[in-house]
């Protein structure tokens, strides 16, 4: 699927505030912080991952797999791709 610059810039950004978190995180252990606060910062740098997660799956869904089914073998091979993601995630 080729993005949009629009998309990019977007997600792009998620991603740097992403890694802005986890640096965030480091600074907060070389302070001695608190380790509740510690952990509520990495509890949110989970639900943001989630959230690129759900948003590059949604992507995937609505433009790979469904450009995908006038073939019925690249619908049934970006199906199992779907499947192969789902099973590694609930690992």
């Amino acid at each position: 699927m080729k993005r949009d610059e629009s998309q990019k810039k977007k997600l792009n950004g998620r991603v740097a505030r992403i890694a802005g978190q986890v640096a965030g995180v480091g600074r907060m252990i070389e302070e001695d912080r608190y380790c509740p606060d510690i952990l509520h910062t990495i509890s949110a740098i989970h639900a943001a991952l989630r959230g690129l997660e759900a948003t590059l799956l949604e992507d995937h869904v609505r433009h790979c797999v469904m450009e995908s089914t006038g073939s019925k073998k690249a619908a049934k091979e970006k199906l199992e791709e779907l499947l192969q993601l789902y099973r590694r995630r609930l690992s």
